[in-house]
């Protein structure tokens, strides 16, 4: 009969025996690169599909990844069937290569092009209008607050706008222009609201300043500029387009 101290000895054996061969090289499970998965042409499933090999990558290449799909997904390369199969290796250096290529643009977000009547018709989605002010009493101003009212009316909230308004008035010979720093909207203007845009001037002409006390028949309109968009888009006027 075998003794109490035996049995131990061999359970004690057995024990440290799967304990090495759980740890030995050859007994390990595989452990697979992320990179060499593919990533879905239909970019509805990439979410499912990809979810946790996405938590796998580093940091830095989740980042590119989720640019290279954004880009993707904007082009609609993958709706139209337009691209082959790629791995997710494969795209890391197609992102990179592009952005090497396009530094201000890695997710080849598209401008809209505001010229002729495309820009008249910008103009009426997105008007100007100056707001009441107090002037000073006498002919001659030296700072003065300006209140404009930007309106929303397409389809996306605007984030921020910097640019150049002009002043126009059937009896000024030559329009006011006022430079607008870079204005981050919080909230966001939404889809038919408006938001203010309120800057400091200096305004000595004496016909502006009564144009500006007496405002029927004055307009008021983007110069130049560019409107941020929350879907990232951006909106150029004007000289913009050239820079």
């Amino acid at each position: 009969m075998m003794s109490l101290q035996n049995r131990f000895n061999k359970t004690l054996c057995l024990s440290i025996t799967v304990a090495m061969l759980a740890i030995a090289p050859g007994c390990s499970s595989p452990q697979t690169d992320p990179s060499k998965t593919t990533i879905p042409t239909d970019s509805d499933q990439w979410q499912k599909k990809l979810g946790q090999t996405f938590e796998q990558l580093p940091a830095a290449d989740q980042q590119v990844l989720s640019r290279y799909m954004l880009r993707m997904k904007l082009s609609e390369a993958y709706e139209s069937g337009a691209m082959p199969r790629t791995t997710i290796k494969q795209a890391l250096i197609q992102q990179r290569e592009y952005e090497r290529l396009h530094p201000n643009n890695p997710t080849g977000k598209k401008s809209p092009v505001v010229t002729g009547q495309a820009a008249n018709a910008t103009a009426q989605k997105y008007p100007v209008a100056l707001l009441p002010i107090k002037t000073s009493d006498s002919d001659s101003l030296n700072q003065v607050k300006m209140q404009f009212m930007l309106s929303n009316h397409g389809d996306v909230a605007i984030q921020s706008f910097k640019g150049v308004l002009s002043m126009k008035d059937a009896n000024l010979t030559q329009g006011k222009s006022f430079n607008v720093p870079l204005i981050q909207f919080d909230p966001a203007i939404e889809p038919e609201q408006s938001g203010k845009i309120i800057i400091e001037s200096s305004i000595e002409d004496i016909n502006v300043m009564r144009a500006i006390k007496n405002p029927n028949g004055m307009t008021i309109e983007i110069e130049e500029g560019t409107l941020i968009l929350a879907d990232d888009q951006t909106v150029e006027f004007g000289s913009s387009l050239a820079k």
